[in-house]
């Protein structure tokens, strides 16, 4: 008797599920396509990697994990700078058959980034067809890679090459800007960056260089005006604090810039470049406790460099203990005795710009005595011209090493191993020789 209701219903619902599931297919599809696509403007266009790799981590188990998505995580890893994570996810890549520049792309443009532009640039051409839309990653990683290494021409070369595949390209006008401010010419600097500011005024990058510019030039208004949109627009990084700060205090508003500082989570951990900034402020503000406790920090990483000895001598003077403020100071006046030293290696560099023993020398004078800062930049110009210095390497692991910067300290360790590895293979003997009698 009810046979034929049961049948009827159970015909509805096969109808139902057969006209479901093209539209759940159509909805799956659709989904894929919006995570790839937003996941990849997140990495590339958006500068938020760490969003996209936890978008496509949250989606992949419900996409049966696409193995087109573990390339697209070892690009954000790669954005990031995390080597460990693009080095597993490139490995995987390779022993599951994906053409081997594909999936070694992430760590090659890595690699150039870094300083070794070599493998890049001997596969420029199958990684801009890889990259296609987004080929301005791989011509940045290059350009990047030749000025690391000091190589101006190359990186010249490669940005003019970028101007004509890619018209109009934000990012080629934000590292013509980067090159412009390296070769020092800072008014063509202030148009590239603001160019780039022009074709995406979301570009926090060039919005900061462009502050960074500013401050150079000694333009504190202007400088003061482009890092307050920063900090207004979530772009808060203690960089962008920091130099807000130092234009504020030159300007003379001493209480504003302390106000911008204390928005930093832990100051402790800042280069030390930024930890004399907030310490001079905070003297400028008639905080000299804190000004004292931040000086100590600086001469635990750098006790002989005479700016930080000066800033710990000040704080003590301001607390009224002028004894050990006359100690500092005079241990100050001693490193200061280095500058004469200094000032005639300079004098030499200018006839001698080969030497670059002479240079690393007195890079690792400066970085002790007179400006760690300053200092390793001499070193990592002689580093960049040989890098197979190892003196040069371990001077740059060290300072690393007591700024906190542990990966780039570990990096020049990788590289004195690998020196080290070369000198021993150069010393054994060939099979040709080991039979001669």
């Amino acid at each position: 008797m009810n046979s034929q209701p049961k049948r009827s219903g159970a015909i509805r619902i096969g109808l139902l599920a057969l006209l479901a599931a093209p539209l759940i297919a159509a909805l799956w599809v659709g989904m894929y396509f919006w995570v790839d696509r937003s996941s990849r403007e997140l990495i590339y266009q958006r500068n938020a990697p760490a969003k996209g790799i936890d978008r496509l981590d949250t989606w992949a188990p419900w996409m049966f994990n696409p193995s087109g998505w573990s390339w697209l995580r070892a690009e954000g890893y790669r954005k990031l700078g995390d080597r460990a994570r693009v080095n597993r996810l490139v490995d995987e890549m390779a022993a599951k058959g994906l053409p081997s520049v594909q999936a070694s792309s992430p760590l090659l443009l890595l690699e150039s980034a870094a300083g070794v532009p070599s493998k890049v640039k001997d596969n420029l051409g199958p990684l801009l067809v890889l990259y296609k839309a987004d080929g301005g990653e791989v011509l940045g990683a290059l350009v990047q890679g030749f000025l690391n290494q000091g190589d101006h021409p190359a990186a010249s070369q490669a940005l003019r090459l970028w101007s004509e595949l890619y018209d109009k390209d934000p990012k080629a006008a934000f590292w013509q800007g980067v090159y412009n401010t390296v070769i020092y010419d800072l008014d063509s600097a202030l148009q590239s960056f603001k160019r780039a500011i022009e074709l995406d005024p979301q570009d926090s990058r060039a919005r900061q260089e462009l502050a960074e510019v500013y401050l150079e030039k000694a333009n504190f208004e202007e400088a003061r005006d482009t890092f307050k949109w920063l900090v207004d627009n979530g772009h808060d990084s203690p960089e962008v604090i920091t130099g807000y700060a130092r234009s504020l205090l030159n300007l003379g508003f001493a209480d504003q810039a302390s106000e911008q500082l204390k928005k930093l989570p832990d100051i402790t951990k800042l280069p030390s470049p930024e930890l004399a900034l907030v310490c001079e402020t905070n003297l400028e503000a008639d905080m000299a406790k804190e000004a004292n406790e931040q000086a100590a920090i600086l001469l635990k990483r750098w006790p002989d460099a005479m700016p930080y000895l000066q800033l710990r001598a000040r704080s003590l003077a301001k607390l009224g203990e002028t004894a050990e403020s006359e100690k500092y100071f005079a241990k100050a006046a001693e490193s200061q005795n280095r500058r004469p030293q200094v000032d005639q290696m300079i004098e030499r560099m200018a006839t001698e710009p080969s030497n670059l023993e002479l240079r690393r020398d007195m890079g690792e004078l400066m970085m002790n005595y007179l400006d760690p800062s300053g200092g390793v930049g001499y070193i990592q110009i002689a580093s960049r011209t040989n890098p197979f210095d190892m003196k040069t390497q371990e001077l740059l692991a060290a300072y690393y090493e007591k700024e906190g910067n542990l990966q780039v300290a570990e990096n020049h360790r990788r590289m004195i191993r690998q020196i080290q590895q070369a000198i021993l293979e150069s010393m054994e003997p060939s099979p040709a020789t080991a039979t001669q009698p």
